[in-house]
């Protein structure tokens, strides 16, 4: 071989030979979290979570943050198959949920988006504090000699209704397939089953990481009370349906998740025309019901499917529609009724226990709070487990008896939640 052309070889084998190794030791660190007065483009090549937090940050003066608009600015041609926008609410959702900030469901916030066209007039619909937004600027998969790198980058704002910045923050995950998992969290949330491939498995992880990595920096409340967790009590939930791909056949479900309740409810009622007897399309119609703010009409909804075919969870849907027309009896008996047809209805623990604390039952609510808290854990809703964990921790300042139970179900969602993969160290810096 011409020995010009060997050396030309050896430079180039060592110029990859070193590209590997340095996206190698990039995709293996831990990140660095970089608090900074300004997001800049980061030039390092070790992974780094830049954060921005106004001084006036009062996290116990926002109540509740609502997921906003997500653009997609990343390139459109890669994972053109997944619906990225919805999965990074998604992924942003189950973990902004256990910070103890109410949240907004992604499909309601979808509809009001749509009629008010204006995040102000909704956060305002919505008696909402804050709004996190922002855009995905990269979701890519590059093929290099020896592997194959995916990156999944964020960049997100949360303004309060005024308009003043709170916080900011800039991310991107990178990673060699399988390095860094999904956490118990979005497991559960639902987004792993959109994929359909290796490939986008591993970009779901990064995912994941972005969006938890991110929202780690946002300062979590400490204390909520108990009438803020019963106004604001979540609807009944039945199935996670996040579209994967635009969906051009007609049905209710996807109309549901997209935030179209109106338009549900009449494709409901034209089925119903053919088979008057399908119990979970009238379950479908109480929950858009619920999420238009017509409680009579969820109620009626929730009784028919109840005829038909007494489920649990139509008793749940009961007992929320009643609890929100001020019926609390009749929404105790609608819950004690679901949880007699499945004990680890954690649902009808949860809002049970609300409304027993209301009441001035202190005891017999946090009995039902630990129950919510150990039946939401066996069915991997974590959201609903640290609320049940934020009243017991408020009972037991008033009944000495429930300390044991609370400190029980800390170590729990501890022991289920906690990732130890990956060991957080947050560095601020002065820029």
């Amino acid at each position: 071989m011409n020995k010009y052309f060997l050396n030309i070889y050896i430079k180039k084998f060592f110029y990859y030979l070193s590209f590997i190794l340095v996206l190698l030791l990039s995709s293996c660190q831990t990140p660095k979290y970089l608090q900074v007065k300004k997001i800049t483009k980061s030039d390092s090549i070790l992974p780094e979570v830049q954060y921005f937090i106004n001084e006036n940050f009062n996290p116990e003066e926002i109540d509740c943050i609502a997921i906003g608009t997500i653009k997609d600015n990343s390139d459109k041609s890669e994972f053109s198959q997944l619906d990225k926008v919805n999965l990074a609410k998604y992924s942003l959702y189950s973990h902004l949920s256990p910070k103890r900030y109410r949240d907004v469901e992604i499909h309601q916030m979808t509809y009001l988006l749509k009629e008010k066209q204006n995040f102000n007039l909704v956060l305002k619909t919505l008696d909402c504090d804050a709004i996190l937004d922002g855009e995905i600027i990269k979701f890519e998969n590059k093929f290099y000699v020896a592997f194959s790198s995916t990156k999944v980058g964020l960049n997100l704002s949360l303004r309060k209704q005024s308009g003043e910045l709170l916080w900011k923050g800039n991310h991107i995950a990178s990673s060699r397939a399988g390095t860094i998992p999904l956490s118990p969290i979005s497991l559960a949330s639902g987004i792993f089953s959109a994929s359909t491939n290796t490939e986008e498995e591993v970009a779901l992880q990064m995912l994941d990481a972005a969006a938890r990595r991110l929202l780690n920096t946002i300062p979590d409340r400490k204390t909520i009370d108990n009438n803020l967790q019963l106004k604001y009590i979540t609807t009944p939930i039945d199935k996670k349906i996040i579209p994967v791909k635009i969906q051009k056949t007609k049905n209710p479900n996807i109309l549901f998740s997209l935030g179209e309740f109106n338009k549900a409810i009449e494709l409901i009622d034209k089925k119903l025309q053919i088979k008057p007897n399908d119990h979970e399309f009238i379950f479908l119609k109480g929950r858009s019901y619920l999420l238009l703010n017509e409680y009579q009409k969820a109620s009626s909804s929730f009784l028919d499917a109840i005829a038909i075919q007494p489920k649990d969870k139509y008793f749940n849907g009961l007992g929320f529609a009643y609890t929100k027309l001020e019926y609390y009896n009749k929404s105790l008996a609608a819950y004690q009724k679901a949880i007699s047809l499945n004990n680890k209805n954690s649902f009808a623990y949860f809002n049970s226990g609300l409304i027993l604390e209301n009441q001035g039952y202190f005891k017999k609510a946090g009995d039902y709070f630990y129950s919510a808290g150990t039946s939401s854990i066996l069915n991997k809703d974590f959201t609903r487990a640290n609320d049940s964990l934020i009243a017991l921790e408020r009972l037991s300042k008033k009944q000495e008896k429930l300390i044991n139970k609370k400190n029980k179900l800390d170590k729990l969602i501890t022991e289920f939640t906690k990732d130890t993969k990956e060991k957080i160290k947050i560095v601020k810096i002065k820029n």
